[in-house]
């Protein structure tokens, strides 16, 4: 990758483990979905991986605010898989939110979802960048729809959130190079799908 990406934070193998001491889960899905973003993501540092990692915090707060019940691990590995459309080499879409859903589909065949309907997975993945809200969305999907809007407003945007609880959420999984990535995101989303930037986050 270019040299503007920092080096690793530290070895692969110490990273590939989610930290349940940072409220994260750590069952088999999980790490699953932890080696998945380890082998497709091109990005070294902590940026692209906390991103995923805050959006599953701010996802599950949300959903814990509206009474909303998700499997811990599905919703982490949604989090971890939600960008890898735009990277990934192996998935075909008409948009990387839904190569996204394919590379999630073809990585966690087999794995235990706890009867999690297909579904909600969908809309979790495709409508997770939709600014506008959408009719008749899933409560999980929309959470962690309005989860990537406290995420990229830095948490201006709470939906009802305490402040210092989202600002933890920032120190806990701190931005990194997050920002070198997102240029990155968008120089390869205007390559290729330039449309996206209106067809899936506002329509």
């Amino acid at each position: 990758m270019p040299d503007m990406f920092t080096a690793p934070d530290a070895p692969s193998a110490l990273r590939a483990v989610p930290d349940a001491g940072q409220g994260l889960p750590s069952g088999s899905l999980a790490c699953h979905a932890e080696a998945v973003f380890e082998r497709v993501s091109p990005y070294d540092g902590v940026g692209f991986r906390n991103h995923c990692r805050r959006l599953f915090t701010f996802s599950e707060m949300l959903m814990r605010q509206a009474d909303v019940a998700m499997d811990r691990d599905v919703a982490y590995a949604v989090a971890m898989c939600h960008d890898l459309g735009i990277v990934s080499r192996d998935d075909t879409g008409p948009t990387y939110l839904a190569r996204s859903r394919a590379l999630f589909e073809r990585e966690t065949a087999g794995q235990d979802l706890a009867g999690t309907p297909a579904r909600i997975i969908d809309e979790c993945m495709i409508y997770n960048h939709r600014i506008l809200a959408v009719p008749n969305l899933s409560p999980q999907a929309d959470a962690f729809r309005r989860a990537v809007q406290i995420e990229h407003s830095r948490g201006l945007l709470r939906f009802g959130l305490d402040a210092d609880a989202v600002k933890q959420v920032f120190v806990r999984h701190p931005r990194g190079n997050f920002d070198r990535v997102l240029l990155d995101f968008t120089w390869r989303t205007l390559r290729r799908e330039p449309l996206t930037l209106v067809h899936g986050i506002f329509f």
